[in-house]
C-alpha cells in the first residue's frame, strides 16, 4: 500500500525532531573524536564530561615502529603529548627527539618517568635526575611519576612506604616550579597507595568509559588509539584542566641548588633580560649574572 505525501512528511518531521532531541542515542560517532564541542567516549555516543583537550603518550616503541610525522600528529587534533623519559638508569633514547618534535609544531609537552626507588632518598634522587634532564626543554604539562612496579612489591615495600616515596618525589618536582602528577591504574592507586595522604594531581589509567577518580586531571582511555603521523597503536589521553593556568610558565626557579629564569615554560639562555627593574645576563647554560 502506498503512503501518501502527507504521512511521509509527518514521519520525516518526527524523525528529524527525534534525532535533534536524542542525537547521541541514535547516532554513532567515531570514538575519541570531538562532536559539537564534546569529546566522545569508546561507545561512540557518551560525551567525556569535562574533557578539555586530547593528547597522547609517546615512547620509544612508537619511534621504533616508524618515524613520527609531528605535523600530521598536530593536524589530528592532538594538543599535548606526555613524553616518556624512561628510568633513572635506562633513559628513553628518543626523549630528546620527541620533545623537540612536539615543540616544533606547537604541541604542549609533559614528561613520564618510571620510578624504581626503594626508599625516600632514592625517590628524591630520581626527582633531581628528572629535573636535571627536563630543565632544558619546554615543559608546560605535568611531570608524571609511575611506580607501578612488581619489583617494589616483591621487595616487600608497604603501601605506606611507597606512598612516602611518591610524596617525596612530587615535592621535589613541585618545589622546582613544575607540576607533578601521579600515574596509576585503578588497582594500583587503590591497593598500593594511600591516596588520602597525597594531594597531587592524578593521571588515571582506565580503559573504556569510566574516568572518575579523586584529583583526576588526566585520563588514559585506551592503549589502542590511532593517530595520524604515528605507525601502530598509541595511548590516548584526555586532560580536564587548563595547565596553562595551573602553574606558572614565567619566573625564577630553583632547580637542584641553582637558580634559573623561565619564560613561557622555557629556560632563558644566551640573552640579557630586565626583570623587576634589574638587568640580568644569562649564559648558554641559563646561569644568571646581575649586571645592574
Amino acid at each position: 500500500m502506498k503512503m501518501n505525501r502527507r504521512y511521509k512528511a509527518i514521519i520525516l518531521v518526527l524523525a528529524v525532531l527525534f534525532i535533534i532531541q536524542y542525537p547521541r542515542e541514535v547516532l554513532a560517532f567515531e570514538p575519541w573524536t570531538n562532536v559539537d564541542g564534546d569529546w566522545i567516549s569508546a561507545d561512540g555516543r557518551t560525551p567525556i564530561k569535562g574533557a578539555v583537550k586530547k593528547g597522547i603518550t609517546v615512547t620509544k616503541y612508537q619511534n621504533r615502529a616508524g618515524e613520527i610525522n609531528w605535523k600530521r600528529v598536530a593536524q589530528d587534533h592532538i594538543s599535548f603529548v606526555m613524553v616518556r623519559l624512561g628510568y633513572y638508569d635506562d633513559p628513553d633514547p628518543y626523549f630528546k627527539n620527541n620533545m623537540a618534535g612536539a615543540e616544533s609544531v606547537g604541541i604542549e609537552t609533559g614528561v613520564c618517568f618510571y620510578g624504581e626507588a626503594i626508599d625516600v632518598e632514592g625517590a628524591e634522587a630520581e626527582a633531581r635526575y628528572v629535573l636535571d634532564t627536563v630543565k632544558d626543554y619546554r615543559v608546560s604539562y605535568p611531570i608524571a611519576y609511575d611506580v607501578e612496579s612488581e619489583e617494589l612489591l616483591e621487595r616487600g615495600l608497604t603501601k605506606s612506604q611507597i606512598t612516602e616515596q611518591v610524596k617525596a618525589f612530587c615535592k621535589v618536582i613541585e618545589d622546582a616550579g613544575y607540576r607533578a602528577v601521579i600515574f596509576g591504574s585503578n588497582d594500583w592507586l587503590t591497593q598500593h597507595l594511600d591516596m588520602k595522604t597525597l594531594s597531587y594531581d592524578v593521571w588515571y589509567s582506565r580503559y573504556g568509559l569510566a574516568n572518575q577518580f579523586e584529583n583526576r586531571t588526566l585520563w588514559r582511555c585506551t592503549d589502542s588509539g590511532n593517530v595520524g603521523g604515528i605507525e601502530g597503536n598509541v595511548c590516548l589521553e584526555f586532560v580536564f584542566v587548563d595547565y596553562g593556568t595551573v602553574f606558572s610558565g614565567t619566573g625564577w626557579r630553583s632547580i637542584n641548588g641553582k637558580t634559573y629564569y623561565f619564560q613561557n615554560y622555557k629556560m632563558t639562555k644566551n640573552s640579557t633580560l630586565q626583570i623587576e627593574g634589574s638587568t640580568f645576563y644569562f649564559d648558554r647554560e641559563g646561569n644568571p649574572r646581575k649586571l645592574r
